[in-house]
């Protein structure tokens, strides 16, 4: 069922107020901010709301070294949230787009809706990069087809940018965020993903921060996400 539709049928408000509730980035999907109203739902996934009372005036942005094992849910069965390694923030504040139990590295956590939409919505083009090395040597035109000749689900994907470290590893940005886009990517060529770790949204780098850290981010790295 689309989200709006389900809802609205939850008697919380009208189908059209529904649809203006995810376009502003105040509904949640198993924890994670939605705002394309084609998302389907079912009686499985976790639906949260944010109320009017919900909204405050002031805006928190932080960034996130994930460590391998965490997830970006609030389902204690799939893992460890990553909620449990940010301490004494009392507004809620939610993933912006997700890394999966098996990847590590840059996670935004904020209680601003349309910042979140400027980066994980589809045509935002906004930048992400990560770090990955694969289980096996890949040769040049393995990483060509990653870059630019690429189909998933039928769907060609956007151009990537690829940056060789060695034999094994390489840099990838992307511009869009399909779902375990970088695994399915390598599998499609012949190798699996040893380690998977995102250094780098639009401005906003990695950089020293230690897994388990986290730190408000400075003004810069904010506008560098305002300006899509």
């Amino acid at each position: 069922m689309r989200i709006n539709k389900y809802i609205a049928s939850k008697n919380i408000v009208s189908r059209r107020e529904a649809e203006k509730l995810v376009l502003d980035g105040r509904v949640r999907i198993n924890g994670s901010v939605i705002t394309n109203l084609a998302t389907q739902v079912n009686e499985n996934d976790v639906v949260e709301i944010e109320s009017i009372e919900d909204i405050k005036n002031d805006k928190i942005y932080i960034k996130l070294n994930k460590p391998r094992g965490y997830v970006c849910s609030t389902n204690k069965n799939e893992g460890i949230p990553i909620y449990k390694l940010v301490k004494n923030i009392k507004e809620k504040i939610y993933p912006v787009g997700r890394l999966d139990k098996d990847s590590s590295g840059l996670i935004i956590l904020t209680n601003d809706g349309v910042f979140a939409k400027n980066i994980i919505e589809e045509n935002s083009n906004c930048e992400k990069e990560y770090y990955v090395k694969l289980n096996d040597d890949i040769p040049d035109g393995a990483l060509k087809k990653l870059e630019f000749g690429m189909s998933l689900d039928g769907k060609k994907l956007k151009p990537a940018k690829i940056k060789r470290i060695d034999k094994y590893s390489f840099y990838i940005t992307l511009t869009e965020g399909r779902n375990r886009q970088i695994r399915r990517m390598c599998e499609k060529v012949g190798f699996r993903v040893v380690i998977l770790k995102r250094i780098r949204i639009a401005n906003i780098f990695l950089d020293s921060l230690k897994e388990k850290e986290y730190q408000n981010l400075n003004k810069d790295e904010i506008d560098s996400i305002i300006k899509y």
